[in-house]
């Protein structure tokens, strides 16, 4: 089998955005959700900075990424053109994010309050645009909350630099497909007529 590289109008050419997809999706969701609920406009950013109480606004931070189990064969495919392929096995992630809200208390409880709502009666990503190719192409991915033991909260803003605030912790599971394709060279069957020579 020969290995060929993806063509442009693969969708899995661009599908190593996913990571970068997912955050922004998670970021529109808690935006929309937390204004709806809150009666105002509450902004979401992906790192922290300073002054973000005085904004009453919502982080999203991805912390880390981590392997996760499911079916992890490679995956037969047909081209636009007819040519039978198999793309290499993907990787199944889990990325981890941390979620904070940053206002005056008790109105960071608030903040978080609703953004645990959002997450929790929609637990799963809606997408847009090019990020069905990227994070959706095998169904959405579902989202999942996690209450943080203080110490392993302090140890996650210690090392993103910012200050301790009411957070949780929130998996999405995806995958990142491979690249690389082998196409399926198949032996064409061959008829053998066998005659009698009369001689």
């Amino acid at each position: 089998m020969s290995k060929r590289a993806p063509s442009p109008a693969d969708p899995a050419a661009a599908q190593f955005r996913v990571i970068k997809d997912i955050t922004q999706a998670l970021g529109r969701k808690l935006a929309t959700g937390a204004t709806e609920g809150l009666g105002r406009p509450v902004p979401v950013f992906f790192a922290y900075e300073e002054g973000l109480r005085k904004k009453g606004a919502l982080t999203v931070v991805q912390v880390s990424l981590s392997g996760r189990g499911g079916n992890a064969e490679r995956e037969y495919e047909r081209a636009p053109d007819g040519t039978e392929q198999f793309r290499n096995p993907p990787l199944l992630l889990r990325a981890h994010y941390l979620i904070s809200a940053w206002d005056t208390p008790p109105e960071d409880q608030v903040l978080l309050g609703v953004a645990i709502r959002t997450l929790h009666d929609d637990a799963e990503l809606q997408t847009e645009g090019d990020e069905e190719h990227t994070v959706s192409y095998d169904g959405r991915p579902s989202l999942e909350l996690r209450a943080l033991p203080f110490e392993e909260h302090k140890a996650r803003a210690e090392a993103f630099q910012m200050p301790i605030a009411p957070s949780v912790e929130l998996t999405v599971d995806f995958v990142i497909r491979s690249a690389r394709l082998q196409t399926i060279k198949r032996v064409k069957e061959r008829v053998m007529d066998f005659r009698k020579i009369d001689g």
